[in-house]
């Protein structure tokens, strides 16, 4: 009986050994067949459990259910089932797990610390609060709210659900908590926008790695504070924390962001110099990132850099929107045609920015024939198609095509929809559709102030003062304010940043000065100013001073007063150029040949020898 003993125990010895060491499917199956035949696989649940966490590392998670359905009934135990839950998760089958953890606790099998945290993972993988909940139940009565583990999974899942109160009550009572709980209240904090409360948890932290800095890093990035991003990273630099690929991601964004050329090539050689792993996606980002900069050359030479084999999707998309964003429409369609031909199939994104690039260029009937072909391609058409659409043909003048569209759509219109054709009637001056537009924007973003800005500057445009008058009442008597226009440039590493009629930059009364004169000399060259950008009822004479005072003019003038000649002049926006900044821009670059490179809300506008490159159409 003992030799028996012994036999048994030095085969299964030997069959968990060679599914150790076994690396390969074929074999792996062979095993298995071998394990049934012999009857093992029903005598040592662990070989079995070991069987399935293979299939699980091939991707076969259908072998390992078939596996399991065969021997888990004749030996019960959490071992196996936790075994095949952990195989469905770490495959991302969502619903497969949350269906056999049903089933685990229907059969009586208690679920431990081992069971939890990977089906909360799933559930924090999907957004899924409600079903996390019911795990959240079973945890605390099971008496397992405790284990640090289960506590960690129970934070990280209500953190990626975006549900803060929740995540912080377990955070809070947790006796002792590890890294990754940390992680997960910064995540949760700057995924929420509460970018605030998640620096302050971060600075608490006696402990961060990798993951907290980029945690932190993006909080600041998504959320409108790129410039803090970048004085983070110094501190991380200083930290002696490595930046990997994610954190290199996440900082060419922040560049982005800004516009910034100068921070973004200090950025990319620093990537080039760290020997930081440089994948098709960093490649796409920093395309995005020259792009944005105002350096489509860089954008297109990186691109051609990229072996054709590698390019995926998203280097064709983000080439294709960068030549969108500064008017090159007519090299987006030629770039969308040469993708197709190399066997890149498009997604929703190309066709939006495809789309887009027709809208800013004026292709009117090549942008009907891209929104008609996505049926063809069996790409599915979205909100944000339609809203390019509408752009696009409102941007035109064709503005009850555009609301037609609006009312055969398949699903409701939302405020991008809707906000495209106020933008379009503000444009073209057309009160009545505007007024429609306004209406139900007013519904959907009741505290949205620049949809009430842009219907008050359309009746300012058409002298209905009466009504401006109300929607600045309406917009007082409920606490919304316009946005207010601010131009930034950078000088020698210094960015300077100029608000409209500024008297705080340092600056202010020399580039009034210069402002002025500039106003004279463009005079002698036939400049008539465009007193309808001013959007008040205030004297002609007022109305020209004003005009005078945009932030972008001051921020032009003070890159005349302080760049060499030679020296493109780049300023950013943070709002739409107005009709007059953008006539002054192609004088003032006729008057002294200077390129002009405006970046504002929606596109760039590259000004010389007197023209621009949207051509007037914008």
């Amino acid at each position: 009986m003992q030799r028996l003993v012994s036999f048994l125990d030095s085969t299964e010895t030997f069959y968990d050994q060679l599914l150790k060491y076994c690396n390969v499917l074929a074999p792996l199956k062979q095993i298995h067949s071998s394990l049934t035949t012999s009857g093992f696989i029903f005598q040592n649940p662990h070989l079995g459990a070991q069987l399935i966490i293979k299939y699980a590392k091939y991707k076969q998670p259908d072998n390992a259910r078939s596996l399991f359905n065969t021997i888990h009934n004749d030996k019960p135990n959490s071992f196996l089932w936790n075994t095949m839950i952990r195989a469905y998760a770490a495959n991302g089958h969502c619903a497969e797990t949350l269906e056999l953890y049903s089933l685990m606790r229907r059969s009586g099998i208690s679920a431990n610390n081992f069971t939890f945290p990977f089906v909360l993972k799933v559930c924090a993988s999907k957004s899924l609060i409600l079903e996390g909940k019911v795990v959240h139940g079973d945890v605390i009565r099971a008496g397992f709210h405790s284990d640090l583990y289960v506590e960690a999974a129970l934070v990280d899942m209500y953190a990626k659900c975006g549900q803060s109160d929740d995540g912080c009550k377990v955070f809070d009572k947790m006796l002792m908590r590890d890294l990754v709980s940390w992680n997960s209240i910064v995540a949760m904090y700057a995924k929420c926008g509460n970018v605030k409360k998640a620096r302050m948890v971060f600075d608490r932290m006696e402990e961060r790695d990798g993951i907290s800095w980029n945690s932190m890093l993006s909080g600041y990035t998504q959320n409108g504070q790129a410039s803090e991003a970048l004085l983070l990273f110094d501190e991380m630099e200083d930290s002696g924390c490595k930046p990997n690929p994610v954190t290199a991601l996440i900082l060419v964004s922040a560049c982005a962001y800004l516009g910034s050329r100068h921070l973004g090539r200090k950025l990319h050689e620093f990537i080039i110099n760290s020997n930081t792993k440089i994948d098709v996606t960093l490649w796409s980002a920093l395309m995005d990132m020259y792009a944005k900069c105002g350096d489509l050359d860089t954008a297109e030479s990186i691109f051609n850099d990229i072996h054709p084999s590698e390019r995926n999707v998203s280097s064709w998309n983000v080439l294709i929107s960068g030549y969108g964003m500064h008017g090159r429409g007519e090299k987006a369609l030629e770039l969308f045609t040469q993708m197709q031909e190399e066997g890149v199939e498009p997604n929703h994104i190309t066709f939006t920015s495809v789309l887009s690039a027709c809208s800013h260029a004026g292709l009117i009937d090549e942008g009907r024939k891209c929104f008609a072909d996505m049926t063809k391609l069996s790409v599915k058409t979205e909100v944000k198609h339609y809203a390019c659409m509408v752009d696009m043909l409102g941007r035109a003048g064709l503005l009850y095509e555009a609301f037609d569209i609006i009312k055969h759509m398949p699903s409701s219109p939302n405020d991008s929809v809707w906000g495209a054709l106020l933008l379009a009637c503000r444009i073209h001056g057309d009160t009545k559709l505007g007024q429609i537009a306004a209406n139900n924007l007013f519904q959907l973003e009741p505290e949205h102030a620049g949809y009430y800005v842009l219907m008050s500057n359309i009746y300012a445009a058409s002298n209905k003062w009466q009504e401006v008058g109300k929607l600045r009442q309406d917009m007082k008597n409920k606490g919304l304010k316009k946005a207010a226009a601010f131009s930034v440039i950078e000088i020698a590493k210094e960015i300077h940043g100029f608000h409209t009629a500024d008297q705080v930059n340092p600056y202010w009364e020399e580039v009034y000065k210069k402002v002025e004169s500039l106003a004279v000399e463009m005079k002698m060259a036939g400049y008539v100013p465009d007193l309808s950008c001013v959007l008040h009822d205030v004297e002609e004479e007022d109305k020209e001073h004003t005009l005078n005072y945009h932030s972008e003019k001051l921020a032009v003038a003070f890159g005349i007063m302080k760049m060499e000649p030679e020296m493109a002049i780049r300023v950013t926006k943070n709002l739409r150029v107005c009709n007059d900044c953008h006539s002054a821009f192609k004088l003032i670059s006729y008057i002294y040949g200077r390129k002009i490179i405006v970046r504002d809300a929606n596109r760039f506008h590259h000004f010389k020898d007197g023209t621009c490159s949207c051509k007037d159409y914008w």
